[in-house]
């Protein structure tokens, strides 16, 4: 679930690859072609390319800059999407939010996590990616290895929620 200027949209699959991003937004198919050069980045319509430039911020936030217009990104965390900040979250089960290398573990089973704490380091678009706890627990089951390369939607680490 994601947050662009104040108004929900419902990713159901998204695939990220080099040159292209897709995703079903809304129940709508979206196809955009991206081109990076450098550090820069543009995407790619009617034969022309539109730069896009982006900043991230602490509080899950994404700012990006197209041709003029400004946009406001933010994706749900796991205790948002289960209801607010006071939520639970009763699996545990955690996904990356976006599909994408796995750079790091920071954490192996068995070792006790704070809320917020980085568990997992990601590349995704050439954009690090962090896959924090959404709350204080202990680390029952990693799926994951460096170098795999894992899809939105995939569990990729089990916390048992501290008591």
């Amino acid at each position: 679930m994601f947050v662009i200027n104040g108004e929900e949209f419902s990713v159901e699959k998204k695939k990220i690859s080099e040159n292209e991003v897709s995703a079903v937004v809304n129940g709508k198919e979206i196809k955009l072609n991206v081109v990076r050069e450098k550090n820069a980045f543009f995407i790619e319509k009617e034969n022309a390319l539109i730069p896009v430039f982006f900043a991230k911020d602490d509080s899950n936030n994404l700012y990006l800059h197209i041709n003029g217009d400004y946009y406001k990104l933010h994706q749900k965390t796991i205790l948002e999407q289960a209801g607010g900040e006071g939520g639970e979250v009763a699996s545990g089960e955690i996904e990356p939010p976006m599909p994408g290398k796995v750079l790091k573990i920071m954490v192996k089973e068995g070792d006790k996590v704070e809320e917020n704490q980085v568990l997992i380091l990601m590349e995704s678009m050439k954009l690090q990616v962090e896959v924090k706890a959404p709350f204080e627990g202990v680390v029952k089951d990693l799926k994951v290895k460096e170098g795999d390369t894992v899809n939105a939607g995939e569990v990729i680490v089990k916390i048992e929620k501290s008591v």
